[in-house]
């Protein structure tokens, strides 16, 4: 089992990350239509029209797409399903955010019909 305290520490890294990439952290429930239909870990915004939903995972060995493929079935099938509902006027992006055993955090970006790496970042 994996402590709390690892997680917690890894959910802040990916928040500063989420704010490098040129995004407002926006607490996951503060977004109405977004998280009423799954729960997420981090929410993004950008300007007033585009959002980047973000599940953070940990993994337990080496990260590649078909390890976030297999370990992170469950998140993926919920990103998918939130790209199909129509939220509006808002451009919306999901990723699944995986952190390695030795402190990266790979980033997935979840489409409809694969995921691919978009960015790894080392701590």
């Amino acid at each position: 089992m994996i402590a709390k305290s690892a997680f917690n520490t890894v959910k802040q890294r990916a928040t500063k990350l989420l704010i490098s990439r040129g995004f407002e952290s926006v607490p996951p429930e503060n977004s109405r239509f977004i998280t009423r239909c799954i729960p997420l870990h981090l929410v993004g915004m950008k300007g007033d029209y585009e959002a980047l939903c973000v599940k953070v995972r940990l993994a337990q060995g080496a990260v590649s797409p078909e390890y976030v493929e297999s370990f992170c079935r469950f998140d993926i099938c919920q990103l998918r399903s939130l790209l199909m509902m129509s939220p509006g006027d808002i451009f919306l992006r999901c990723e699944e955010w995986v952190a390695s055993p030795n402190g990266s955090i790979h980033c997935f970006e979840v489409m409809p019909n694969e995921i691919r790496e978009v960015a790894a970042y080392a701590r």
